[in-house]
């Protein structure tokens, strides 16, 4: 009775250990060879003969994924080459296998749909808080030689528009044409050929102001406006950000939320509104790929033994007499040795086989990892194991001793099948790719049982089309080892040698092939806007602030038209008497700085000025407690006195001061412009705050005549 109740468990037993179905293994052979149909075919068959085995629903699963990628990247060829119908019945295979694929779906849905008209998108303008309130027809206004401040006065009885006026403000002879220009379009055109900007105040109020860095920084409208951004780090943006929108006055000032990953920026409308334009071209979603490899290393040794094998090689003779017994076994009495009775000897001869031995041993290794990941980040992929690898250490047992006291550590290596690929999506729809891989496996055992690890690594760096196959295979080790053990002079004799001597003779050979193939399945989007250029307005050609902040470049045509008329009737312009300090300004950039203690940073010191300067001197001072000037280089706008230009400098960090001296020499000649003058370079040393400041300006002419200079200050704050 128990022998009928074990037998059917024997056997059920014997039947789960038989091994996989045989659909199983014919779909990993179709899978192999990359007929997908065939492999899902056989796997959906062994899925329904075993329900309950894993293995089965995931080789299903796997091959269902990579047909559905076959077919896509398929019908996306017959789509470049605008076989639209052969496109969509590959992509419905696509959709058949991986009904989840949206991407496919939305490419497949993308073919049959006309494509719209393309919108040529303007870049998002800020709209100013309050506008002029004037009639909406053109005015028809001419001036010739004609005061700047009757031109105002004259727009504001056409408009009733409010005009003030700035302390600074110059009124000089303009000669202008206004014909079918809007109230504010005319007030746009005064302002930039006089070298003026304008301030809405309210509907009905503008005020009018010298184009000088410190007006600008007193009028001019600034904006706040967050972004939220979805794909780069807003730490990053904020860097270049910096970089970009910077002004030659002003910085702008940019806080950045780590944990909404967002920026926040303050600065005048034009300078956010490139700032949003630069972070939509910056804000672009990697691309992702999939890469598909094959790694397939077939080994194969030949083990052959032929011929007489001994077994130890030794041939021994000893002396056997009678010995004297007990604890001095092995002495002999010399009364009790005959040599000359062989008896008394004793001779040992080798043990000898005859082997004729022959192995062969046939090893196939097959991994086939398929990773995705994002592009220009790294793909790892890791299987094996960790192999202890003993160390040992001698230290002393006491301090000062003798290191005789073996430790001995473990240390794990990875043994097995190591991928490291970093892809790289190039916009002709090309992936690089860097790939780092590393083959172990342990090949033989050395001193005290170590194990030897063989090792085969490739590094290289392809470029690859989307789908292409890259085969990579010679990675072929062949080794062969022949060793002769026989008797001595014996084994050397031809023919009866082989009877007295052993040939052992292994023959290893070991193949590593390997097939990559990389997909895109989304790449970076973009678009016509993208490429198009993003034009910045220069400084002082700019339309105000309060008014639009972005111009196409036929607007800015339009906009710098006019002709600029001297102020006075001398050639050039130049009037001494009548010259204000507005037109010749010194100011530090950038005005406003913060920064950590033990940081070096730098603030340029920038000249405007019509006139030529051929001598100048300033002193300069500033806080020693929390900054210290550690140079002052000088700057490109004296070079146009010559290439060594005499640059005095002497700074005092006890008092807190520094002179700067220019002067030509040759005389005749100055330098004039807009540009930089000097660059400071400071080091913060304290926290607090201090103020740079310009003091003791003395500039003249090459006549001799004195040029007046404004200028300005720069806050600098040490956290």
């Amino acid at each position: 009775m128990k022998k009928t109740i074990l037998l059917p468990v024997i056997l059920s037993i014997l039947w789960g250990c038989s091994g996989f179905s045989t659909a199983y293994k014919q779909g990993g052979r179709a899978e192999i060879n990359r007929d997908w149909d065939a492999a899902i075919l056989h796997y959906e068959q062994a899925a329904l003969e075993n329900p309950r085995e894993p293995v089965y629903r995931l080789a299903l699963m796997r091959a269902r994924a990579s047909a559905s990628l076959s077919y896509l990247q398929k019908a996306r060829n017959l789509a470049a080459q605008e076989k639209i119908d052969e496109a969509l019945e590959v992509y419905a295979k696509a959709l058949q296998y991986d009904p989840q694929n949206r991407l496919a779906a939305r490419e497949a849905l993308a073919l049959t749909e006309e494509k719209p008209p393309e919108k040529t998108e303007r870049p998002s303008l800020l709209e100013p808080p309050v506008r002029l309130q004037t009639p909406e027809e053109k005015i028809r206004l001419k001036f010739s030689e004609a005061s700047l401040r009757s031109v105002f006065q004259a727009l504001s009885r056409h408009s009733g528009v409010n005009v003030l006026y700035d302390e600074q403000f110059r009124d000089v002879p303009v000669t202008i044409d206004l014909t079918d220009l809007t109230v504010e379009d005319a007030v746009i055109q005064l302002c930039l050929a006089t070298r003026n900007h304008f301030r809405i105040i309210d509907r009905k109020t503008v005020i009018i102001y010298p184009d000088q860095p410190m007006k600008r920084l007193q009028y001019e409208m600034n904006v706040v406006k967050t972004f939220f951004l979805s794909n780069i780090n807003a730490q990053e943006a904020q860097t270049g950000l910096a970089m970009m929108v910077r002004s030659q006055y002003k910085a702008p000032i940019i806080t950045v939320d780590k944990n909404l990953n967002a920026l926040t920026i303050r600065d005048t409308p034009a300078a956010v509104a490139l700032a949003e334009r630069l972070i939509r071209l910056w804000d672009k979603p990697q691309g992702e790929v999939i890469i598909d490899l094959e790694i397939m290393e077939v080994s194969r040794i030949k083990l052959k033994k032929l011929g007489l094998d001994l077994s130890q090689n030794i041939l021994g003779l000893r002396y056997g007499g009678q010995e004297t017994g007990g604890e001095d076994s092995g002495w002999f009495d010399l009364n009790t040795i005959d040599l000359a009775r062989t008896g008394n000897y004793q001779i040992s001869l080798p043990s000898a086989f005859l082997q004729f031995l022959e192995t062969e041993g046939d090893t196939k290794i097959i991994a086939q990892p398929r990773l995705r990941g994002l592009d220009s980040q790294d793909i790892k992929y890791l299987v094996g194991q960790k192999i202890p690898i003993p160390q040992t250490t001698f230290t002393p047992f006491a301090a000062g001793g003798v290191s005789q006291q073996p430790i001995t550590s473990y240390t794990y290596q990875d043994v097995g099948i190591d991928v490291k690929i970093k892809p790289r999506i190039h916009l002709e729809k090309d992936i690089s790719l860097e790939i780092e891989i590393k083959i172990t496996s342990i090949g033989d055992t050395g001193f005290a049982g170590i194990p030897i690890i063989t090792t085969r690594e490739v590094k290289n760096i392809i470029r690859l089309k989307d789908g292409e196959t890259n085969l990579l295979a010679g990675l072929l080790r062949d080794e062969e080892r022949r060793s002769l053990k026989g008797i001595a002079l014996l084994k050397d004799v031809p023919l009866l040698g082989t009877l007295f001597s052993n040939t052992d003779r292994q023959i290893e050979q070991t193949d590593v092939i390997l097939t990559i193939t990389p997909y895109i399945i989304r790449a970076i989007p973009m678009t016509e806007e993208d490429e198009r250029p993003v034009w910045v307005d220069t400084e002082g050609l700019s339309r105000s602030a309060a008014s639009t902040p972005f111009l196409p470049m036929d607007e800015m045509a339009a906009a710098v038209r006019m002709p600029v008329a001297p102020v006075s009737g001398r050639p050039g312009g130049e009037d001494p008497e009548n010259e204000e300090t507005g037109s010749h300004v010194l100011f530090l950039n950038p005005p406003n700085f913060e920064l950590p203690q033990g940081r070096e940073f730098r603030i340029s010191l920038d000249m405007r000025t019509n006139r030529d300067i051929a001598t100048m001197s300033l002193n300069l001072s500033f806080n020693p407690q929390i900054i210290r000037l550690k140079d002052i280089q000088e700057g490109g706008l004296i070079r146009q006195i010559g290439p060594s230009v005499p640059f005095l400098k002497n700074i005092d960090n006890t008092g807190g001061g520094a002179t700067i001296g220019i002067s030509s020499p040759t005389p005749g000649k100055g330098f004039k412009g807009v540009g930089l003058l000097a660059v400071l370079v400071f080091e913060s040393v304290g926290p607090g705050e201090s103020h740079v400041t310009i003091s003791g300006i003395t500039a003249n002419t090459p006549a001799g005549a004195a040029v007046v200079f404004s200028k300005n200050e720069s806050r600098v704050s040490v956290r």
